[in-house]
């Protein structure tokens, strides 16, 4: 009915596109999760803890990495003006 709903309202191409998305990612990653554990064998709640601290420390770190590569906003704001300049 949620699917029903939100098409009913807005009827346009994205928000399909949108909600199917969402629902086939949602399941995916599920699915995906599924695999990983049942191929490593966690079964018992200590083994699921310990992958999903593992996960969440692989993430932190990539995240972390990902940071350096935002720009701070002096530099933002100097990257903005020099590319003012040359248009």
């Amino acid at each position: 009915t949620i699917l029903h709903q939100t098409l009913f309202f807005k009827s346009q191409g994205k928000e399909v596109i949108s909600v199917l998305g969402y629902r086939f990612g949602k399941s995916a990653s599920s699915l995906v999760l599924s695999a990983i554990t049942h191929t490593l064998g966690i079964g018992g709640l200590r083994e699921l803890s310990y992958f999903t601290t593992a996960a969440a420390a692989l993430w932190l770190g990539t995240a972390w990495r990902l940071s350096n590569f935002v720009p701070t906003r002096a530099e933002a704001e100097e990257a903005y003006k020099t590319m003012k300049k040359g248009s």
